[in-house]
């Protein structure tokens, strides 16, 4: 299934009216999923979770996510899907701990608070994002959210001192562990949702290699996951 992309075009910049995003910008999630595999209302059942299913219905609320890393530009993307890498944003508020840490409104420009899920780095294809929206997050918070995931993943030995973060804004006053039951319930719905993004990725690796096989784009969807666990384990 070809997908006209608009301005999601970034093949020659010269060309096409582009629109990068940034790290440390906050997008909004597209409601109409876009995919070079078109599903099958069967294959839908399957390959997305209840969650991800009645976000795509229209029957939840806005999703956001934080630009982690910019595109790489290539000189031939393959029917210019491009993909990019994002920390997911929830407005669930009631959910803060080591991992999951509010961002006040002021801070992200946005209507409400949101929590980033610094543990929660997936791959999206750019054109399932619809749009910035908020303010750009400044480098420090940027740093900081990425350095608490790392931290947690054994990377760094410390993490900022707790002036600083009060200073940047962020609200961690709450250091509720993610062994907590009603976290980790929260985090295991988050994942769940995250077919939104994660499903037409995997339909995109699996469309390259000529397979159009529901089994295939779940098994390409385990592949990811395992690849993005030892990136950061590395």
């Amino acid at each position: 299934m070809l997908v006209n992309l608009g301005r999601f075009i970034f093949v020659d910049r010269k060309m096409y009216n582009t629109l990068m995003p940034q790290p440390g910008e906050i997008w909004k999630v597209n409601y109409l999923v876009r995919s070079p595999i078109n599903f099958a209302s069967q294959e839908q059942q399957i390959l997305y979770s209840s969650l991800a299913r009645s976000f795509l219905a229209g029957n939840s609320q806005p999703r956001y996510v934080m630009i982690v890393k910019e595109p790489e530009i290539l000189e031939k993307i393959e029917e210019n899907w491009l993909i990019i890498y994002v920390m997911l944003l929830s407005v669930e508020t009631d959910f803060i701990s080591n991992r999951d840490l509010r961002i006040p409104a002021e801070i992200s420009g946005l209507d409400q608070d949101v929590l980033a899920e610094t543990w929660h780095i997936i791959p999206a294809l750019a054109c399932n994002l619809l749009q910035p929206v908020g303010k750009r997050l400044s480098r420090q918070i940027y740093d900081y959210l990425l350095t608490v995931r790392d931290y947690y993943h054994g990377l760094v030995s410390h993490l900022p001192a707790i002036t600083e973060i009060q200073h940047l804004g962020l609200t961690h006053d709450n250091l509720c562990s993610t062994n907590n039951s009603k976290i980790q319930d929260f985090h295991k719905a988050e994942q769940a949702w995250s077919d939104v993004l994660t499903v037409p990725v995997a339909a995109y690796y699996t469309y390259l290699k000529g397979i159009n096989f529901t089994n295939a784009i779940l098994n390409e969807v385990l592949q990811l996951e395992k690849d993005l666990y030892h990136e950061i384990s590395d």
